[in-house]
């Protein structure tokens, strides 16, 4: 699975644009104004990564929050379309809207961001959870339709993948144990950001 540690075609549109169409996809969905936060670029000739967040979602007292300008990047693995994060938890801590644009941030261009991967990110998340690393899947919040292939006018389809919080210290069970056994431990609660541990 991997460990990354964090220490005719169509024509491309405007960048505006494209964000645009994507932003109209996402509020088609959860018919409510988000939230905007912006990252600063670390990569030159791109434009910062957006979080867009959506406060009560899917529940209330929950954060869901999703990337937009990591698949402004490429990377040699993206062949069926480009990412963006989505992260959807039990919390209302601000630290939780802005951790996916944070992460696409510093590592667009380097990490494919590909099911089963995980992310060490090195130190808490938030100071309401003790969970310092993440795992990719598919985002639970959301529909495949509305997750997969999602045309924005680009000359390649976005795929939006969930970035699934967990402890540092579960990476070794979560190899071993592969992501499916992982999902389905009797501990494993994808929204719960102060869930038991998981061990072999």
């Amino acid at each position: 699975m991997g460990l990354f540690n964090f220490g005719g075609k169509k024509k491309p549109e405007d960048k505006g644009e494209l964000a645009a169409r994507y932003l109209k996809h996402l509020n088609s969905i959860f018919k409510k104004e988000p939230l905007y936060y912006m990252e600063e670029s670390l990569s030159n000739g791109l434009p910062g990564v957006a979080s867009i967040v959506y406060k009560d979602i899917p529940e209330q007292g929950y954060t869901t929050a999703f990337t937009y300008g990591l698949s402004l990047a490429q990377h040699p693995e993206w062949k069926f379309g480009r990412p963006e994060l989505c992260v959807s938890v039990a919390s209302l801590n601000p630290s939780w809207e802005r951790i996916s644009a944070y992460i696409a941030n510093r590592l667009r261009g380097d990490c494919p961001f590909k099911y089963g991967q995980n992310i060490n990110f090195g130190e808490k998340i938030s100071d309401d959870s003790e969970m310092d690393a993440f795992f990719i899947f598919a985002p639970s919040t959301l529909n495949k339709e509305d997750y997969s292939n999602i045309d924005i006018g680009a000359d390649y389809k976005i795929n939006i993948v969930g970035l699934y919080p967990m402890y540092a210290d579960e990476l070794d069970a979560y190899e071993k144990m592969g992501l499916e056994k992982f999902w389905h431990h009797p501990n494993f609660d994808n929204y719960n950001v102060n869930r038991k541990h998981i061990s072999l």
